[in-house]
Formats: structure tokens, sequence, C-alpha cells
């Protein structure tokens, strides 16, 4: 009889089954390896640093220190051109005078006595290369933080009127102490140049604009508070004491010797700026 051969034990069947099945995990491992050390990284890379970390290293770049400069809007009158006129918005002229010329002029020559001074910084709302206006400038004060204004102009008129005049924020505004006593400051400083002070004794006044608009002015001293009526957009909407002057009359040859050329605004940039730093430093 042909010898009967015992079949395989089933364990080892079984076994063989077993890695087979099993086989393709072993080559994952080493990806999942890879994969779990790639996520370790990312996650530690964007882990924030330690306090420690972020203090500054000998020859790391020193942060920016902040600006702590006083800002103060300097706002030349007129200039560019004026589409609602379509023509160059000069001012007044007289005396073979511009009144943009002349207030641009004193205008960049305070602020360069601003800049030089290292305690101010100063905010030219206008270069006459554009028309701007008031309300865009009152703008461009209070975007760029302004803590004070001041409106260059020059008057005019048909008669043999001359003098300095200065525009306060009127009793209705917040604004309005801080405005006075700057206006009081410039008009002192006006004065000692020779200039006439109009509108009472102190050269400061008030100026509205009625339910009709028409302007009506009133002295300083007058401390009744006008509700609805406004004042010159530049001073009401700069958000920050502000005055507007009208430094003289360009249809006055004497003020205009005092006040224009080379000289004249040289004179009157030192007055806006004598008065400036008495504003900010009555101390000194």
């Amino acid at each position: 009889m042909p010898t009967t051969r015992t079949p395989a034990p089933p364990r080892r069947q079984v076994y063989r089954r077993k890695r087979r099945r099993n086989r393709p995990w072993l080559w994952f491992l080493p990806a999942a390896a890879l994969l779990a050390l790639a996520v370790a990284i990312l996650l530690h890379d964007a882990a924030p640093a330690p306090q420690a970390a972020l203090a500054a290293k000998p020859g790391d770049a020193p942060s920016e220190p902040q600006d702590t400069r006083i800002v103060v809007a300097v706002d030349p009158g007129h200039g560019g051109v004026n589409p609602n006129i379509g023509s160059e918005d000069y001012g007044a002229e007289g005396c073979g005078l511009r009144e943009c010329d002349i207030t641009l002029q004193t205008a960049r020559l305070l602020c360069a006595k601003l800049e030089a001074d290292g305690r101010f910084r100063p905010l030219l709302t206008a270069d006459g290369s554009a028309y701007l206006k008031p309300s865009q400038r009152a703008e461009l004060a209070q975007n760029g933080g302004a803590q004070l204004l001041v409106s260059i102009h020059l008057n005019y008129d048909t008669s043999a009127a001359s003098g300095f005049e200065c525009y306060a924020a009127p009793p209705h505004l917040a604004t309005n102490a801080d405005s006075l006593r700057f206006a009081r400051l410039v008009a002192d400083e006006f004065s000692a140049l020779g200039l006439t002070l109009r509108g009472g004794s102190s050269g400061v006044r008030y100026m509205y604009f009625d339910e009709y608009d028409n302007r009506i002015f009133t002295d300083a001293d007058d401390t009744t508070v006008h509700t609805g009526w406004p004042t010159y957009t530049v001073v009401e909407s700069s958000g920050c004491p502000a005055v507007l002057c009208e430094e003289g009359f360009i249809s006055s040859a004497g003020d205009m010797e005092i006040l224009s050329g080379e000289d004249g605004c040289a004179a009157a940039a030192e007055a806006y700026y004598r008065s400036i730093t008495a504003y900010f430093f009555p101390e000194n």
C-alpha cells in the first residue's frame, strides 16, 4: 500500500498567510516615521518663541524709536488750480504781489524752523501744486495728528486799510480756549514786527457764517455761543486748536514792506515760530 503522508500542520499555513497580509505595513512604517518627523519640525517652527528668545541680541538692529515730536499743521492759504473758477487760485492780489506766493514761502520757512528745532514735526497742508479745499486741508491735519494748526492768509481792501487780525476757534468749539491763547501770542509777535492790530486792541476776533451765509465778526471778548453758526472750515474741522491769520493787507504797501520778499517772509515765519514755541513751552 502506498504510504500515507501526514498533511502539514495548519499553523504554519496560517502563519504564512499572516506574513503575506502584513508585509505592506512594513513598507509604510518608514514613510510614516518621516512624515511624523516633518510635522514635528513644522510645529516647532510655528510655535511662539520663548520670551527669553525675543530679547535683543548683541548685533541686532535697534527698533525704530517712537516719534514723540509735536505735530504742527502749517496751512498756506490758496494755491493750485481751482476747478470752481477754472484757473489758478492766487488769492488776493495787490502791490504787484500774489497772496499764494507769500503764504507758501512763509509756510515753508516756518516748516524749516520747526524741523530744525527738533521738538516739532511740521505738516504742510498744501504746496501749491494742487488746489485743496479747506475741508481737505483740515482733514489732512486731523489725520496727521496735528496738535496745532496755523492758516496763513493776507487781507485785501480797496481803501487804505492795513494791519494784522487773527481768527480763533469761537466759543462753541472745545478748542476755543487753547486757540484763543495761541491767537493772542501770534498777535503780540506781529505787533512787535510793526503791524497794527485790528479787531479790538488784541487783534483777535471770531468769524461766523449766519443762517444766510453772511459773515458775522465779533471781538474775542464776546463769549456768546452762537449755536449753528460755523466758522472757517479749516479752523473748525482740524480737530485741534487752530487759528486763521490775516497777517496783513496785500493792498497796503506799508504792510507788504514788512511781510513780503525774502526778508519779510522770514520775519513772519519767525513770528509764527516764536508763537508756537511760547504756546507749547510757556515756561521757556
